[in-house]
C-alpha cells in the first residue's frame, strides 16, 4: 500500500489518480472534522470540495512532507472563515476586546477557537458568577441593574464581574503565550 507522504509526491507529479486514491483515503474524516467545527453537513461538503480543488490547482508549489497536516489546516482555515463571515457571535469579538486580547490571536482563523475557549471558561465559572458576568457583557445590564434584578448587592457584581475577567485574561493570556511561540 502506498503511504499518504507518496500519494502527495504523486499528486505533485500531476498523478490524477494518486490524487484520488489521497480523496477516498481522507475525505470522510476530513468532511467529519469540518461537520463538527461548523455544524453543517452540506457547508462542510462545500468546504471540503474547495480545499481538495485548492490542493489540486497548487499541488506543484505543496510540500508533501505532511499532506495530512496541510489539508486538515486548510480545511480548518475555510471552516474558521466560514464561522466568521456567517455565525461567529459579535459579543464574543467585543469580549475578547473588552479583557485585552492582543491581535496574537487573528482574527481570521483563530476567532472560532477564541469563541470556544471563551466559551469554555465561562462554563467553567461559578453559575452565579456566569451569570452576572452574562448579563454584564452580553445582555449589556449596569451593575445596578444586575443587583436590583437579581436582589444582590452591587458589590457582589462588581466582585463576580472582576471574578470572570480575572480568569478570562489569565487563562487567554497563556493561550496568547502558546501562540506568539
Amino acid at each position: 500500500m502506498t503511504s499518504v507522504k507518496e500519494l502527495a509526491e504523486q499528486v505533485r507529479q500531476s498523478d490524477q489518480r494518486a490524487f484520488n486514491k489521497l480523496f477516498d483515503l481522507l475525505w470522510e474524516p476530513m468532511f467529519g472534522y469540518a461537520a463538527s467545527l461548523i455544524q453543517d453537513e452540506t457547508a462542510a461538503q462545500d468546504l471540503q470540495q474547495e480545499v481538495w480543488i485548492d490542493y489540486w490547482k497548487r499541488r506543484e508549489n505543496i510540500q508533501t512532507d505532511n499532506i495530512k497536516a496541510y489539508l486538515y489546516k486548510a480545511m480548518r482555515y475555510k471552516c474558521y472563515n466560514y464561522l466568521r463571515n456567517n455565525k461567529i457571535p459579535d459579543a464574543h469579538l467585543e469580549l475578547a476586546e473588552t479583557i485585552g486580547v492582543e491581535p496574537a490571536i487573528s482574527a481570521n482563523a483563530d476567532v472560532l477557537d477564541l469563541n470556544f475557549r471563551i466559551d469554555k471558561i465561562l462554563a467553567s465559572l461559578p453559575q452565579r458568577c456566569q451569570e452576572i458576568f452574562l448579563l454584564s457583557r452580553i445582555n449589556e445590564l449596569s451593575n445596578k441593574e444586575i443587583s436590583q434584578t437579581l436582589n444582590i448587592s452591587q458589590r457582589t457584581v462588581e466582585n463576580q464581574i472582576s471574578l470572570a475577567l480575572r480568569r478570562l485574561k489569565k487563562d487567554l493570556e497563556i493561550i496568547r503565550m502558546f501562540l506568539c511561540l
